[in-house]
């Protein structure tokens, strides 16, 4: 028996839900790879530029509305006008309207509630798994075969041209790779040296830091998961070890293993425990700024004592957002989110996160783990965790997991079987 024969309308629903899950993975998909993309097209057809990246992304966020748009939800026009309110009365105290700090606030917005709109975690399993597969395979072709990949990617003329590097900031002579893709000489490669020398792997991310970013994200999902599900767990937290391994990242080497020992060792509300993890982080690094004698070398307590420094220098002004938005705070995240939004709207945003009701221990750990790469980001880096590429897969999970999984939406489950690109239909009942 035909199951829309019992239900009047189900046909319509069905193609209103995959039409509307095919958005939402080809936005995804293109969040991660966009700038692999554009890099392409520069390396072969056309000269890039900012302009070009920017409008790329306005693309993805228009798309991220009209997806939105179908069921608009008063919460969500809500949240968004009192941020914008917010982000303008903050614009009238600066004298100036700093675009940055719009731009980093609708990455959480816009993809919190796309995840939200579909609420399906079994879909957003296999989203990630086909990303996973995309980064390892572009990710070891890097590896193995990196004359091909800088000829199909020239990263270092891509970043000049859209103005992230110049010219004289490539020590690496003749390198395509980003700044960042070679460790220099004294620094050297952290994990397996002797196996993979210098390089560092990009994949689609075109340079390392977003890939081990991404790699957390990975590892926080799988590690989320219940112990019944321990093999799609496996294959996360595996996944992402491989992709820190490539990539050499150091930050994600330690949030990965500080996730593993929490996955074993806290449990039920104890995960809340994480919410005083920016307040913990911003006292120590004030007391790094203080009594650390080391000056401000490239590595771990260097860039902990920069950042220290930084935010001693911090006066009410630029706490509140009403100075320093124009400074250049990039590998400083508490001093750029602060001086971008000020102390009100982080905390705001802060709380507004752990009111979210999470309907299970999957939901839970994700946020807490989430928390943990959150906080502990921003110590070293700041523009990195608002980069779109991986901002936008975090955010996207993190309202994926609002809603139990058992919870049949008309979304994602109006029919019985459906693909990621909802080509497959099965109306049987």
């Amino acid at each position: 028996m035909q199951f829309s024969a019992l239900v009047p309308g189900t046909r319509l629903l069905c193609a209103d839900a995959f039409a509307s899950t095919r958005w939402v993975s080809a936005i995804l998909i293109g969040s991660v790879i966009y700038q692999a993309l554009l890099a392409l097209m520069h390396t072969h057809f056309y000269r890039a530029s900012s302009l070009a990246v920017a409008a790329a992304e306005f693309l993805i966020y228009l798309a991220c509305l009209l997806v939105l748009s179908k069921r608009i939800r008063l919460e969500f026009v809500a949240i968004v006008a009192l941020v914008l309110a917010y982000l303008f009365f903050l614009s009238i105290f600066r004298n100036a309207l700093e675009l940055k700090g719009f731009r980093d606030v609708m990455i959480p917005l816009l993809f919190y509630w796309l995840g939200r709109h579909v609420a399906d975690i079994g879909y957003a399993d296999r989203l990630l798994k086909i990303l996973v597969g995309v980064v390892l395979i572009f990710g070891f072709f890097e590896l193995f075969f990196l004359g091909q990949y800088t000829r199909l990617l020239d990263i270092f003329s891509y970043y000049v041209s859209t103005g992230t590097a110049t010219i004289t900031a490539n020590f690496i002579s003749d390198s395509a790779l980003n700044l960042n893709g070679l460790r220099p000489e004294g620094i050297g490669r952290t994990i397996f040296p002797a196996l993979l020398g210098n390089h560092r792997i990009s994949s689609v991310f075109l340079e390392p830091v977003s890939l081990g970013n991404f790699a957390v994200i990975v590892a926080a999902w799988g590690l989320s998961k219940p112990g019944a599900e321990y093999k799609q767990m496996l294959f996360f937290v595996l996944s992402a070890i491989t992709l820190i391994a490539l990539s050499d990242s150091r930050y994600g080497l330690i949030v990965v293993s500080a996730l593993i020992a929490m996955r074993m060792a806290v449990r039920g509300r104890l995960n809340v425990a994480v919410i005083i993890l920016p307040l913990v982080s911003i006292v120590v690094l004030v007391l790094i700024g203080l009594f650390f004698e080391g000056g401000h070398a490239d590595n771990i307590m260097g860039r902990l004592s920069w950042t220290g420094n930084t935010l001693l220098s911090f006066n009410i002004e630029k706490i509140l957002g009403i100075q320093g938005f124009n400074m250049p705070y990039g590998d400083m995240g508490y001093a750029y989110l602060l001086s971008r939004w000020g102390v009100l709207l982080c905390i705001a945003l802060w709380a507004a996160l752990w009111m979210v009701k999470m309907p299970d221990e999957r939901g839970v750990r994700f946020r807490a783990y989430a928390a943990l790469y959150i906080s502990l980001i921003l110590t070293v880096s700041g523009t990195s965790f608002f980069a779109l590429k991986t901002a936008g897969l975090l955010w996207f999970l993190m309202g994926s997991c609002t809603y139990p999984n058992a919870k049949k939406t008309s979304l994602s489950h109006a029919a019985d079987t459906h693909k990621i690109f909802g080509r497959e239909l099965n109306y049987a009942h």
